[in-house]
């Protein structure tokens, strides 16, 4: 991790204050790992405060995160609370809600609208120099049988038909977009992952897949296993949202995720594998896509060409740590890996 981030970024947040909302969710948990982990080596002098609903729960899940050195945990809500009375340099806005969960909830809308314009807010009122909102792949839209790949200039439409979840995804970026704020604002736009943390009923296909091999069971894909996706592993995510906060471009939007396309079945195939014994997998067969649709793959070039940021993890290797940890019995620091 250190090694693969330019010193800058380090540096960029050397003796800083920083927000995090969604502190306790998959992203969230990544980011306080990358930041625990610098902040212990290089000396980095860097406070982080943690919005969440359930402090005390936080703390006897992941102790080694909630009492770290340089953490504070401040309980309340993205859509209700205003926030510690206290300075702030960064603020990284995570707490938004993620599918399957996300699309049974009745109060999408204001969580994601609602809570960032609150976080915003706030963020102007405590004096915050950045913002970074953590968005997602699914504001595009389908992705076109032509289209081989997002950019952050693919357009969308509003009024055309689309889901609650990119709906609500949409707005809270326009929250962002709609008017001037006095600090600089990122959006990182985020894909699919792998990796420790993610839990198999709020994340990806895979992620369902990664459990149940943990759990020595057969691999089985409701449907065809033909929809295509990318994945970044975890600590190459957190990287990548470390870069973007320090140094990505004020008001621009960036995709987060991995370019190299597999096909569910072959990823089912890679876990079943690579788990220890090998495992069975058997499809369904019955038509199901997925709210992304058929095809979900992020082009990288503006991360790459404005940021530098490269990939250092594979979908075979994040496979293998992930597989790793789901089978340790007790949740250990996964942050000093690459």
């Amino acid at each position: 991790m250190l090694d693969l981030t330019a010193a800058g970024v380090w540096e960029g947040l050397r003796g800083k204050r920083l927000f995090l909302t969604g502190g306790t969710g998959f992203v969230g948990k990544w980011l306080l790992e990358a930041l625990l982990f610098a902040n212990q080596r290089l000396a980095l002098g860097l406070h982080v405060t943690v919005l969440t609903r359930q402090p005390q729960a936080f703390v006897a899940q992941h102790p080694h995160l909630a009492l770290a050195p340089g953490v504070t945990l401040w309980q309340g809500d993205v859509v209700d609370c205003d926030g510690p009375a206290m300075r702030c340099d960064l603020v990284v806005h995570a707490a938004l809600p993620v599918l399957p969960l996300a699309m049974h909830s009745p109060d999408l809308m204001m969580v994601s609208q609602g809570g960032t314009a609150r976080m915003a807010a706030w963020a102007v009122a405590m004096g915050a120099q950045r913002f970074l909102h953590i968005s997602s792949g699914a504001v595009y839209g389908p992705q076109a049988a032509q289209v081989l790949a997002l950019d952050e200039a693919t357009a969308w439409d509003d009024s055309a038909s689309a889901n609650a979840y990119t709906l609500a995804k949409r707005a809270a970026e326009h929250v962002l977009n709609d008017r001037a704020w006095p600090f600089d604002w990122v959006i990182a736009r985020c894909f699919a992952f792998i990796g420790p943390y993610q839990s198999e009923n709020q994340g990806t296909a895979a992620a369902q897949l990664l459990s149940a091999a943990a759990r020595n069971q057969s691999l089985v894909l409701s449907g065809t296993g033909q929809a295509v996706r990318s994945y970044q592993y975890a600590s190459d995510m957190a990287r990548w949202l470390l870069v973007m906060l320090v140094h990505g471009r004020a008001g621009e939007a960036y995709n987060v995720g991995h370019d190299t396309p597999w096909r569910l079945v072959d990823v089912a195939h890679q876990i079943a594998q690579t788990a220890q014994p090998a495992l069975g997998v058997s499809t369904l067969g019955q038509p199901s896509s997925g709210l992304a649709g058929e095809r979900y793959l992020p082009s990288l070039r503006k991360a790459r060409d404005q940021l530098r940021l490269l990939n250092a993890v594979d979908l075979p290797i994040g496979i293998q740590r992930t597989l790793d940890w789901l089978g340790t019995p007790c949740l250990q620091p996964v942050s000093n890996q690459p």
